[in-house]
């Protein structure tokens, strides 16, 4: 993702800043049905999850990194009469603590929801190790943290460098 022209941020993330995100994330959900109301029939109730990623995932485990911007991803279970659109994203400029905030969306083919735990973390972990793409390897190589829904918060989903947390 682009960056801003700001420096970094260095303040540490707390649980009270990702229920910020969340909050902000959830709105995103409500506004992109609004710009597209087309999907909110197949899509609106196939929230599966909403992650943090990347480098401000990876300061969230380590101040040091420092934050340029958040990339906060929304997956969808995938419908089957509907298609998403490929590489759904918008961005704030001022989103957050200053920073900008790219909102990111996926759809999650069923037969990936269908492996094993339907547990939020494990589908969005499952669907990440499973598929060998851009995206997919770009998020693998910082953390991620989830967002929602609620069993998923603040847990730590990948750590980046290849070490994955089973989400409990």
């Amino acid at each position: 993702m682009a960056s801003s022209n700001k420096e970094r941020i260095y303040a540490p993330l707390n649980k009270k800043d990702l229920r910020r995100l969340r909050e902000l994330a959830l709105d995103e959900h409500e506004k992109f049905f609004e710009r597209n109301p087309h999907l909110r029939r197949a899509y609106y109730n196939s929230l599966i999850g909403i992650c943090l990623c990347q480098g401000a995932a990876l300061h969230y485990l380590n101040p040091k990194i420092g934050i340029k911007d958040f990339d906060i991803w929304h997956f969808y279970l995938r419908s089957s009469w509907v298609n998403f659109p490929y590489r759904a994203h918008k961005r704030i400029e001022n989103g957050y603590m200053g920073m900008p905030i790219d909102f990111l969306k996926r759809d999650i083919p069923r037969y990936v929801y269908d492996q094993g735990s339907k547990e939020s973390g494990q589908v969005i972990m499952n669907y990440l190790l499973e598929r060998n793409t851009k995206s997919k390897n770009f998020l693998l190589k910082k953390a991620i943290i989830g967002l929602y829904p609620d069993k998923i918060f603040g847990k730590v989903l990948w750590k980046g460098s290849g070490d994955i947390y089973t989400v409990t």
